[in-house]
């Protein structure tokens, strides 16, 4: 942050005279301003000392130290560079450590992944030392920085106008009825050179009203109620109620030692309530308040603090919110927070994530905005990072989003700044899409449930995923290919005649398709969480525009994109149940033969795209078809199965075939009551050949349709709620 005091500096030259006595004087002074927060005045300071004697470890250290704490991240792995090569005995064991997070921080990834390693290696003896930990951890996260191309966020960032940002650092906290809520850290008086006449600065709230019909924010105004002599206030989240919970800080240095509160006007009346000591622990800093009210009715106050029971520095808690307004125990969001500080939480009801920032995750440097998916019990899923352009090699923090945009503050390069280009934080926003809105056919869902109809028909662009390939798994997730398939939807309809029917069936058969996705995503989210097993059984098909192999190839890459959606939606929060309890499982079966199913009839002259591929006959052919769910329960004699799940066979037209499969299960003895088969003419018997095992024999001639017969038979057992589902298919000879 800019401060000059140049009556001050003036007088330092005085001091500055050869001289044991006085260069101790002057360190001393140095170190007053430095415990005082004043890191700009504390390095020139610094400085002159320096220039009295320019080969003291001890002073490298304390400038290091003091540019660090400045946020210019280029002269402090200046310094402490120095120290490193001056250092042989290691008196600062920690100052290779952080010289590479300072260079991380300049952005030269290379360089400081060098230095990570350097460190790591020296400090192998002392494996429980900070350097070592960080080092080790700081490896990964440099190389995930690097080969990193995540960008949830694809719009660009820009910066608030002047009437927002300034010189000083700004924060920014909500959106609500076309106020912006903020913070900004400014001194009590100061003039046009920036010459400070106080020495007090405070973090003060700031609200600016933004014109719609201008496209402009209001020049700001100071939130006078929540002003406090000698404190700071800031951060804020409003509750349903009217009130606003923010922090009240007391200043040391700019470590701030906070609480929270909250303001509430009412008839005139102005009401300020701290909260009580179950969330304001005593002797504890706690902060950056976010009111929330879930999708369940349930509402939550998220908090950071460094109060006991954490990980370490800075945790995210929560503590629910009763009906009478008092508040549960907090308690720890162990699968976010780390040994380093965890802040700014934002909680996103729409999409069920929480947003906050660390500098302990994998990420570009400092502080960066990660996003976790909120899982059943309140419990959260393994943090992401969200990527550049909201994260940058600087501090990023402060993230939330208001209705298109979303808003992060930052201290990167191009914030404004009038010596230190990294001193102080300025407010970015970025435009984001909308979500494509999928309101689902009047008929295609029933309204008064999860009831999932089978089967799940999701439907893919010509060729896709992966176009012009034999490769049989694909690196893209279907929510990915959906998305690219509706932008690309009125380039289908530019290329055929028959417009409406084209324009329905993405309707009707592509969105609902996707609409459905996410209902059966969200019931085998539940089922896993409820520690049951899933097993879904996949067909896929292709339109005959390619040679068989091909074909057998693409339907495979489209079932590995539906296997990839449901490991990788909403940030991989299945695969974090699945991490959690090693003994369920989600597998993915394909049922084979699909290229076979597909209608021959349709076009597959490659000169006639608009009947081969945009014509809703061949479109109708591309796609992946969830046939059924099965889910294997883990309690006491609930737990069955089969193998194998799926036959194929090529056998001539009016053949019998014998078929037999293997019947694993807890129960010691396993009663058949019932065979449901999809087509005329089973024959089927069961018979015990080990324990906990069994034998069932199926006897039947298939019906074929064209070159291919598909059937399937639902296997009910005495005690056992679910049926077990067995898949024959067959190619005809």
């Amino acid at each position: 942050m800019p401060r000059f005091y140049l009556t001050v500096i003036a007088t330092l030259l005085v001091f500055c005279v050869e001289g044991q006595v006085k260069l101790k004087d002057l360190i001393s002074f140095g170190d007053e301003q430095f415990q005082k927060g004043d890191y700009y005045y504390a390095t020139k300071i610094y400085e002159q000392a320096i220039h009295m004697d320019s080969v003291s470890v001890d002073l490298h250290w304390k400038q290091a130290e003091t540019q660090r704490a400045y946020k210019n991240y280029a002269e402090a792995a200046k310094w402490y560079s120095k120290v490193y090569a001056a250092d042989p005995e290691l008196v600062y064991p920690n100052a290779l450590i952080y010289y590479a997070l300072m260079v991380k921080q300049t952005g030269d990834y290379s360089k400081a992944l060098a230095l990570f390693k350097k460190a790591y290696k020296e400090a192998a003896a002392y494996p429980e030392g900070f350097a070592y930990i960080r080092a080790k951890q700081e490896i990964k996260s440099t190389e995930f920085a690097i080969k990193s191309t995540v960008s949830l966020v694809n719009s660009p960032l820009l910066s608030m106008p002047d009437s927002v940002n300034s010189y000083d650092a700004e924060f920014g906290h909500l959106f609500k009825n076309g106020v912006f809520y903020f913070s900004s850290l400014k001194a009590d008086s100061i003039n046009t050179n920036e010459e400070v006449y106080t020495k007090f600065y405070r973090t003060r709230t700031y609200t600016s009203s933004f014109d719609s019909s201008k496209q402009s924010y209001s020049s700001p105004n100071q939130w006078e109620q929540l002003s406090a002599p000698e404190r700071s206030t800031g951060n804020g989240s409003f509750d349903d109620k009217g009130w606003y919970y923010y922090s009240i800080c007391n200043d040391k240095g700019y470590n701030y030692q906070c609480k929270i509160a909250r303001f509430k006007q009412e008839n005139g009346v102005n009401q300020i309530d701290t909260l009580p000591g179950i969330i304001n622990m005593e002797g504890s800093n706690t902060t950056n308040p976010c009111w929330v009210k879930l999708k369940n009715g349930k509402s939550y106050l998220f908090f950071s603090s460094d109060r006991e029971g954490g990980k370490g520095g800075m945790d995210i808690w929560f503590a629910g919110i009763k009906a009478n307004g008092t508040f549960d125990t907090p308690k720890n969001l162990t699968s976010i927070n780390s040994i380093e500080h965890e802040i700014t939480p934002w909680m996103d009801v729409d999409s069920n994530r929480l947003y906050f920032s660390s500098p302990w995750h994998y990420g570009y440097g400092g502080y960066d905005v990660f996003e976790s998916n909120l899982l059943d019990k309140m419990q959260f899923s393994k943090p992401k990072n969200m990527g550049k352009p909201i994260n940058s090699p600087a501090n990023d923090l402060y993230y939330f989003r208001q209705a298109d945009s979303v808003f992060v503050s930052s201290n990167r390069l191009g914030s404004k700044a009038k010596k230190n280009p990294t001193c102080c934080s300025d407010i970015y926003f970025a435009r984001i899409e909308r979500p494509i809105n999928i309101p689902p056919p009047p008929d295609s869902i029933p309204t008064d449930s999860n009831r999932i109809e089978f089967p799940v028909a999701l439907y893919f662009r010509n060729d896709y995923p992966n176009p012009k390939s034999y490769t049989k798994k694909s690196n893209l997730p279907y929510d990915m290919l959906y998305t690219d398939y509706v932008k690309a939807r009125n380039g289908y309809l530019d290329s055929v005649l028959d417009k409406n029917g084209l324009a329905t069936f993405f309707t009707s058969k592509v969105d609902r398709g996707y609409y459905i996705l996410l209902k059966l995503y969200d019931s085998v989210r539940n089922e896993l969480a409820r520690g049951n097993s899933v097993q879904l059984f996949a067909r896929g098909y292709a339109s005959p525009l390619n040679v068989t192999q091909y074909n057998v190839n693409l339907t495979q890459r489209r079932i590995s994109s539906v296997q990839k959606f449901f490991m990788e939606y909403q940030n991989g929060a299945l695969k974090e149940i699945l991490d959690k309890n090693k003994s369920i499982s989600l597998e993915i079966v394909e049922v084979p033969l699909g290229e076979f199913a597909a209608n021959q009839n349709t076009s597959d002259n490659l000169q006639d795209k608009a009947s081969s591929v945009y014509s809703v006959a061949a479109s109708i052919e591309r796609k992946v078809e969830i046939l059924y769910m099965t889910r294997i329960q883990h309690q006491n004699l609930q737990r069955i199965t089969a193998e194998p799940l799926v036959q194929e066979d090529e056998i001539k037209e009016g053949m019998g075939v014998t078929k037999r499969i293997v019947i694993n299960h807890d129960a010691s003895e396993l009663q058949l009551s019932e065979v449901r088969f999809s087509q005329e003419g089973l024959q089927y018997e069961m018979k015990s050949i080990a324990e906990n095992e069994s034998e069932v024999l199926f006897m039947f001639t298939p019906l074929f349709t064209g070159k291919h017969a598909s059937c399937y038979a639902d296997l009910y057992f005495e005690d056992i709620k679910e049926p077990l589902r067995v898949y024959f298919t067959f190619l005809k000879k």
